[in-house]
This record gives C-alpha cells, sequence and structure tokens, in this order.
C-alpha cells in the first residue's frame, strides 16, 4: 500500500508550498520537482526517480520494477492504456486521472479523497495521512 501512495504522489501534477510539511524525503523532493521544477536526482527509491524524470522531463518509465507502476506511469505520460493494471484502486486512480472517470471505487477513503482532489478539485483536509494530505494540497494549488 505504501508503493501505491507513493506513486499515487509521484505521479499526480499540480502545486503549493506544503510540500516542506512533507516528512518523506523522497516525497518530498519529487513535490518540489513537480511544483517548482527542482531536481529528481536525489530520490532514492528508483522506481519514484525514474517517474519524476518521466513526469518532469519526458523520460522513459522503462525501468520501473512494478509493472503496474510502470503501466500508470505510460499512461500518464504517453496516454497508453491503464487497462492492464491489476491493482484495482489504482486503475481507477489510472482511469480517473486520464479518461475522466469516477474515483468512486477506490477503497482506500484517503486515495479516494486524494483522487477527487486531483481529478475535480475537491478539498484535501479528509485525508488523514499528513505526507498524502501535504502533497494533495502541494499538487493541488
Amino acid at each position: 500500500m505504501r508503493l501505491i501512495i507513493a506513486v499515487l504522489l509521484m505521479l499526480s501534477g499540480y502545486a503549493h508550498a506544503s510540500c516542506s510539511s512533507i516528512s518523506d524525503s523522497d516525497q518530498r523532493t519529487y513535490c518540489y520537482a513537480k511544483t517548482k521544477g527542482e531536481s529528481c536526482s536525489t530520490i532514492s527509491n528508483s522506481d519514484l526517480r525514474t517517474a519524476c524524470y518521466a513526469e518532469t522531463k519526458g523520460e522513459s518509465c522503462s525501468t520501473i520494477g512494478d509493472s503496474d507502476q510502470r503501466t500508470y506511469c505510460y499512461a500518464k505520460t504517453k496516454g497508453e492504456s491503464c487497462s492492464t493494471i491489476s491493482n484495482s484502486d489504482l486503475r481507477t486512480t489510472c482511469y480517473a486521472e486520464t479518461k475522466g472517470e469516477s474515483c468512486s471505487t477506490i477503497s482506500d477513503s484517503d486515495q479516494r479523497t486524494y483522487c477527487y482532489a486531483k481529478t475535480k478539485g475537491e478539498s484535501c483536509s479528509t485525508i488523514s495521512n499528513s505526507d498524502l494530505r501535504n502533497e494533495c494540497n502541494a499538487l493541488k494549488r
């Protein structure tokens, strides 16, 4: 689940000063890369770093080890299909972000709220995970 949260955080797309409140250093660096154009180079998680470069520099998603995360990355950056993502919450998020479909079937309430915030501009305030809430606020503006 932490990997899903990490990738959802890394593959979002908005901005705000809350990046500094994110306790996870990789997620904080990713947030700054997305919102301020800073470097992805200090992200220690290789999949997150690769996705960061794919989103911010147009580089390839091909070295992302997790097949669901790689497919999600390609869907976000190249418009490819979400259909082969086996994790249902991630697949739903992918369709919501790339095709405008609903977030309603995401089972994790924090992820569902985050999805609605990214796709419909709804509030991040009810997200209980503080890093996810801070990322949501940072990327929403």
